[in-house]
C-alpha cells in the first residue's frame, strides 16, 4: 500500500514539474534563430523588419551613400536570408561591388545568387556579367612589376567558366563558354583537357557558329600532342584520325589545306616509323619471319607512301627465303 502512495506521489511531482517547465519557457521572449551567425558577423539591422530595411537600404542607395546601402543590403541577407527581400538585397550587394573593382569577389557574390536565391534576380543580366568576368580574367596579366609587363594566366578563369556552365547549360553564352575552356586549357599547353573541352562543346551545342572550329581546335590539340612524342605511334594515330574526322565533318571547312597538310604530314612520320621498324627486324636484329610480317602491315597501310618500293623489293626476297628455308 505504501508503495502504491509512493509511486502515485512520483507521479504527481514529474507533472508538476513538467507544467512547471512549460509555463517557464512560455513566458521567455520570442528569439530569431533564422540568420543569427549573420546577425552576429555584419552588425545589427537598423530596421526589424526585411522589408523595412529594404526601403532603408534603397533610400541610403538614392541618397548617393552606397558603401553604407551596401553594408544595410549585405546585413539584411545575413538576417532574413528567407525573406523575400534577400535575393534582390544580394543582387544589389553584388553590384556594389562589381561597381567597385573587385571582379572576382563581385563573381563570388553573384554565384550566391544562383546558389541560394533561384529566380529572384535578373538571370540573364547576372550570368552576362560573370561571362564578362571570366573573359576579362583570362586575357589579364599577372605578375606585372614595373616594367615587367607579366604573363598570360588563362587558366585561372577555367574554374569561373565551368560555373557559368553549371548556371546556365543552355544559356546564349554557353557554347562560346564552353569553348572558352578548351582555349584556356589550350593555351595553358593542357592538350589532353583542351581536347575533352573542345568535343564537348562541338558535341554539345553542334549548331552553334563555333562547333567547326571547336572539332578543328581539338584535331589540333591532338596534333600538338603527336608532335611532342614523335615515337609514340598511338598518339600519331590518334592525330591523324582525328583531323579526318574533322575533314570528314565539315568538307567545306576553311580549315580544311590546314588540316590535310597536317594529316599529310602525320601520315608521312607514321609511315617511316612503321618501315623503321620493319627495317630494324630485317637488317639488325636480323629476324626476316617478323621482318616480313612488319613489311606486309607496312604496305598495307602505307602503300602510297615513299618507302613502299623498297618494302615491296624486301618482302619479295625475304619471302623467297623463306620458301627457300623450308626446301628438303
Amino acid at each position: 500500500m505504501q508503495s502504491a502512495r509512493s509511486q502515485w506521489i512520483g507521479i504527481r511531482l514529474a507533472c508538476c514539474l513538467a507544467v512547471l517547465s512549460l509555463a517557464a519557457e512560455a513566458r521567455e521572449p520570442y528569439r530569431e534563430t533564422v540568420g543569427r551567425n549573420g546577425w552576429f558577423i555584419f552588425g545589427r539591422t537598423a530596421k526589424p523588419t526585411p522589408a523595412e530595411q529594404w526601403a532603408y537600404a534603397e533610400q541610403l542607395e538614392e541618397a548617393g551613400r552606397t558603401k553604407v546601402a551596401a553594408k544595410q543590403y549585405l546585413r539584411l541577407v545575413a538576417r532574413w536570408p528567407q525573406a523575400p527581400e534577400a535575393g534582390p538585397a544580394q543582387y544589389r550587394y553584388a553590384r556594389w561591388v562589381d561597381g567597385r573593382g573587385k571582379r572576382l569577389r563581385a563573381f563570388d557574390e553573384y554565384q550566391r545568387l544562383f546558389d541560394r536565391f533561384t529566380g529572384q534576380f535578373p538571370y540573364d543580366e547576372v550570368l552576362g556579367r560573370q561571362f564578362q568576368i571570366a573573359h576579362e580574367l583570362m586575357q589579364k596579366k599577372k605578375g606585372r612589376f614595373f616594367f615587367i609587363p607579366g604573363f598570360a594566366a588563362p587558366e585561372r578563369a577555367i574554374p569561373l567558366f565551368e560555373k557559368i556552365i553549371a548556371n546556365g547549360p543552355g544559356g546564349e553564352k554557353a557554347p562560346e563558354t564552353q569553348f572558352l575552356i578548351g582555349r584556356a586549357h589550350e593555351l595553358g599547353k593542357e592538350y589532353g583537357e583542351a581536347i575533352a573541352a573542345y568535343l564537348t562543346a562541338q558535341n554539345r551545342y553542334p549548331d552553334s557558329t563555333l562547333a567547326e572550329e571547336a572539332g578543328f581546335n581539338a584535331a589540333m590539340c591532338y596534333y600538338r600532342l603527336a608532335r611532342e612524342n614523335p615515337t609514340d605511334e598511338q598518339l600519331q594515330e590518334n592525330a591523324w584520325a582525328a583531323l579526318s574526322v574533322f575533314l570528314s565533318r565539315y568538307p567545306a571547312s576553311d580549315k580544311r589545306p590546314q588540316a590535310e597538310s597536317r594529316r599529310n604530314e602525320l601520315y608521312d612520320h607514321r609511315a617511316r616509323l612503321a618501315y623503321h621498324r620493319a627495317y630494324f627486324y630485317d637488317r639488325i636484329a636480323r629476324r626476316p619471319e617478323a621482318a616480313l610480317i612488319c613489311y606486309r602491315a607496312f604496305l598495307r597501310q602505307f602503300a602510297s607512301s615513299e618507302q613502299a618500293a623498297e618494302a615491296i623489293d624486301r618482302v619479295q626476297v625475304l619471302a623467297k627465303k623463306g620458301e627457300g628455308s623450308h626446301d628438303p
